[in-house]
């Protein structure tokens, strides 16, 4: 196993674009990191630089204490798990993971065989060595993979959109099966996805990447309560982040739907500014009808008219239409605008109780504690509230 660390990691194509822009990250040994974006974000460039597939046009890459920037990619003791599987057609199970022990032409047959046996049992596939991948299921077909890499003994594993090609209900088995070997092994892994699910429940920490820069690194809590930016806080969630424009004026926030004294500690971290981006995720609001009067007597409540009611099962969205002025969304912003915000801000997404009894089409009263909601800079996108909370840890 190995700590993995890049130092100001740049690589540009020959046009002159960035895909990856000043990259630095460490990646402790025995850490699960993933690498998580939008399409094009860069994450997959990042990877195959790591692993050797790409050249770095700057930085460093260091992998042990060693600097790997001129090492072949055999050279790098590193096992790579590809989203289309990479798997020979013609060889069996067996043959397919004792492939690369067989390259290393060191091995006896009792060694390779001692070696493939152990990787199998690891991933359920004892019984299905003698078949081809044709005859094997997407899911037994990524454990094949898996137990190619396992293995190998590498330093490091690295995952490129593994369960991309999956079904949904195997994609959540195989998550859980690429934690436990991860969990039992204790082997530096690094793992790419665009899917915020496999974000969450996989890493021990999260890197998320915008147009080749990370936005920020941090563990998955971290990330969904304290996002940095407006950007963080709109990919993280599902529903999205709801994000209002809004304006203050003396001490007041005033949204399109309601209007309320800020408590002091935002008001100062939002100090002179006029025009701000208010975000409220889905579950922080409830049916008031519902809460008791203790609970509802420290938030603020509004009247909404509902449009659609999406019914889960075990939990019910409301979707409630607003109208925002011109002069609260006048300060469009790049990150807002690829955030889909103008969708966003004409409606709120708000997450309700299965119990509650709000309908389609009907009038509703909905309550939220300001002391939840994420305040960012009309301009930069900043998280401004991040201060409040980093004040509270640091007094605490």
């Amino acid at each position: 196993m190995a700590e993995i660390i890049m130092k100001n990691v740049v690589k540009k194509y020959g046009d002159g674009f960035p895909a990856v822009n000043d990259v630095s990250l460490e990646i402790a040994d025995g850490e699960f990191m993933i690498l998580v974006g939008p399409s094009g974000c860069g994450k997959s460039t990042l990877l195959r630089m790591i692993v050797g597939l790409e050249d770095i046009t700057s930085g460093d890459m260091l992998i042990g204490g060693e600097r790997v920037n001129d090492k072949a990619p055999r050279d790098r003791n590193l096992a790579m798990v590809f989203q289309n599987y990479a798997l020979y057609p013609h060889l069996s199970v067996f043959e397919n993971i004792a492939f690369p022990l067989r390259l290393r032409k060191k091995l006896s047959e009792e060694e390779i065989r001692a070696k493939v046996e152990a990787a199998a049992e690891t991933l359920e596939l004892t019984e299905h060595l003698d078949r081809k991948p044709s005859n094997l299921s997407g899911g037994q077909r990524q454990r094949v993979a898996m137990g190619r890499a396992i293995v190998r003994d590498a330093d490091a594993f690295l995952f490129d959109e593994p369960l991309s090609n999956l079904d949904a209900k195997l994609r959540g088995q195989m998550r859980t099966e690429i934690l436990r070997m991860q969990r039992r092994l204790g082997i530096t892994t690094v793992y790419v996805t665009h899917d915020q699910t496999e974000a969450m429940t996989l890493g021990d920490r999260v890197a998320l990447l915008r147009k080749g820069a990370i936005q920020q690194v941090a563990t998955p809590r971290e990330l969904y309560e304290r996002p940095t930016n407006m950007f963080v806080a709109g990919f993280i969630g599902s529903p999205p982040m709801n994000f209002v424009p809004a304006e203050c004026v003396d001490g007041q926030l005033k949204l399109p739907f309601v209007s309320f004294d800020l408590p002091p500690e935002m008001r100062e971290a939002v100090g002179d500014r006029h025009h701000v981006m208010v975000g409220i995720r889905p579950e922080r609001f409830e049916d008031a009808s519902v809460l008791d009067e203790s609970h509802s007597s420290g938030g603020v409540t509004f009247a909404a008219d509902v449009e659609v009611i999406e019914w889960l099962g075990n939990e019910q969205y409301a979707y409630i239409p607003y109208d925002a002025s011109e002069e609260m969304t006048a300060s469009l912003n790049e990150l807002e605008k690829e955030l889909d915000s103008e969708r966003m801000r004409s409606q709120l997404v708000v997450a309700l109780d299965p119990a509650s009894a709000i309908t389609d089409r009907s009038k509703a009263e909905i309550w939220f504690d300001p002391r939840h909601l994420h305040i960012f800079d009309a301009e930069s996108g900043d998280n401004l509230t991040n201060a409040i909370a980093a004040a509270t840890t640091a007094a605490t």
